[in-house]
């Protein structure tokens, strides 16, 4: 019967508007059930943007298009560090306005050793966000962002702030537990983490209490390295099943034969499946070869 009313609801102007949002849903697929409520939770995850050049600021920019051209329905960005080069006034001005050309409202950032090139990082908390480390929740995932605190290659946190880690980590087991800093963990397996200079220094502290607790996933940048190298996402058995992802870098490296490179990250609704993928921002595709699906032992719950 609704066939043959078809050309009834046609003549109708205000029939328009609710054809109009049925070809939205049926072309983009947004991540929302019927009634509102949405199914997945999007993060693009970004790390190294660290322009040296107007060409590589302009990679930061093909790369928020990119993501307003092709991934729609991304809930808010994670920045593990190193949004900067210079660390002037300017350089945070700049970034903060390509921001305001991302569809994405929500961003969350730590700083990263570049950013804290010049006064401490005074002009990261400034500009950007006042507290090196803070937490977020969104539904039951427990987010923990730690930033860099001394201006030096590795990623120096502090006692205080590893105490506050170690108790959010403590106290929400019930919780899926994400972590972000700039460096990644020594012995997490990460490519080049064994390094001084690319490691976070004591890691043994964060060690002996993954043992223990779990941590779910534990996001960092600072190694720039492309995605398809190995073990740049790696799950550890022996740290209570934590993987650790690179996100790598927004700018390009290697003269070019490393592509602008970010993560999209995706939480579905009452399951513990979580995928993480691989976005070219260089050829605005997915390397579907890359792409990685863990089950969590805590289901997201999204209500």
């Amino acid at each position: 019967m609704l066939f043959l009313k078809v050309p009834m609801l046609l003549a109708k102007p205000s029939f328009y508007p609710l054809l109009l949002l049925l070809l939205t849903l049926v072309l983009f697929k947004p991540n929302i059930c019927f009634g509102g409520k949405k199914d997945a939770l999007k993060i693009w995850v970004i790390s190294d943007i660290q322009p040296r050049d107007r060409d590589q600021r302009e990679e930061f920019r093909r790369a928020i298009l990119d993501i307003n051209k092709n991934v729609p329905d991304i809930d808010f960005v994670i920045v593990a560090g190193d949004i900067v080069d210079g660390a002037q006034e300017e350089d945070f001005n700049w970034y903060l306005s390509l921001k305001k050309l991302s569809y994405i409202k929500e961003w969350y950032e730590i700083a990263g050793n570049h950013d804290l090139k010049l006064n401490r990082g005074e002009g990261y908390r400034e500009k950007i966000r006042k507290d090196l480390y803070y937490s977020i929740t969104k539904g039951n995932i427990l987010f923990l962002f730690m930033s860099d605190e001394l201006r030096g290659k590795p990623t120096e946190i502090s006692n205080k702030t590893f105490l506050w880690w170690k108790n959010q980590v403590t106290g929400n087991q019930d919780k899926i537990i994400v972590v972000v800093t700039h460096a990644p963990l020594e012995g997490s397996g990460i490519p080049f983490s064994s390094l001084h200079d690319r490691q976070i220094l004591d890691s043994k502290r964060f060690v002996e209490v993954l043992k223990n607790y779990r941590v779910d996933l534990w996001f960092s940048g600072h190694i720039h390295l492309p995605h398809s190298f190995t073990n740049n996402i790696v799950k550890k058995g022996e740290y209570g099943g934590t993987v650790f992802v690179n996100a790598s870098s927004i700018r390009t490296e290697l003269l070019g034969l490393k592509p602008s490179e970010s993560r999209i990250v995706t939480f579905y609704c009452d399951s513990n499946r979580v995928t993480i993928r691989s976005r070219n921002h260089s050829k605005e595709g997915f390397n579907k070869a890359l792409d990685v699906e863990f089950r969590l032992p805590v289901k997201y719950d999204c209500n």
